[in-house]
């Protein structure tokens, strides 16, 4: 059985028989990096081979031999004494700068900078909220304030009818109640306040508008107090300034003309 050298790799291995030399002929192994011959199906080591050496071509490498520079004494020393004056130049600019520039700077100019932009701003935000509080203001009494001549639904408008009866039906209601109490004068003026043609002209008017303008309460004891029925036949029967009189002397009190009359009488 005779040996059989294999180059693989520019490197000859050596395959000790003709069994695995077949093999590796026949593609049934191969031979790895690491020089062993390997089964292609079992990827299995078989064989560590041995080999002669290392038959890749030698590559030439060029070696730089780098020269110290030449010794110049005269520039070396002209440029050790640029360098040292360079550096003392940088020093004395750096302590320079610390010392007096940037103090000087901070001082004359960034300080007072500084103030005047914040004097402006505080200023401008003064100013923005005394116009925002004025806006506001002006906005808050636009619409507090109603609108001139603005429309108003017939609900609306029927409440605010129903504020004038229900106040001067009040004002009635409270004849007795100011007698019991002994206030004659505001009897008086309520007297007047309900009697006054005009006040009677819109009452009336507003209950032959519409005869269902009272509520049900409101009308039952105006109906009590007058002691007659408001409408006839859907036609409101007007109420007379000698129909409010004779009301408050229902409750006792006599008019200041009949109280004179009877003075000059007796």
């Amino acid at each position: 059985m005779a040996e059989h050298s294999v180059s693989y790799n520019g490197i000859i291995y050596i395959i000790p028989n003709d069994e695995l030399y077949w093999k590796y002929e026949n593609g049934e192994a191969f031979i790895d990096k690491y020089g062993r011959l390997i089964d292609s199906k079992s990827k299995k080591v078989i064989k560590e081979l041995e080999h002669k050496g290392d038959r890749r071509p030698v590559v030439q490498r060029n070696v730089v031999v780098v020269q110290p520079p030449e010794e110049h004494p005269i520039r070396d020393a002209a440029k050790q004494a640029v360098a040292d004056v360079a550096y003392d130049s940088i020093h004395r600019g750096v302590d320079w700068a610390f010392d007096v520039g940037i103090p000087y700077l901070w001082h004359e100019h960034i300080v007072p900078f500084f103030h005047r932009t914040k004097e402006t701003l505080t200023t401008k935000e003064l100013k923005a909220d005394a116009v925002i509080a004025k806006s506001k203001a002006s906005t808050d009494i636009v619409v507090k304030q109603p609108k001139a001549g603005a429309k108003m639904t017939q609900e609306e408008a029927d409440a605010e009818k129903r504020k004038v009866l229900y106040h001067w039906l009040g004002m009635l209601s409270s004849l007795k109640k100011l007698y019991d109490a002994g206030e004659i004068d505001n009897i008086d003026s309520t007297l007047v306040q309900l009697t006054e043609p005009a006040m009677l002209e819109r009452v009336n008017a507003l209950l032959s508008e519409n005869p269902n303008l009272l509520e049900t309460d409101k009308y039952i004891v105006l109906h009590g107090l007058l002691g007659r029925d408001l409408y006839k036949e859907r036609q409101l029967i007007p109420i007379r300034a000698a129909e409010i009189t004779t009301i408050a002397e229902s409750y006792g009190y006599e008019a200041r003309n009949d109280k004179t009359e009877d003075n000059h009488n007796g």
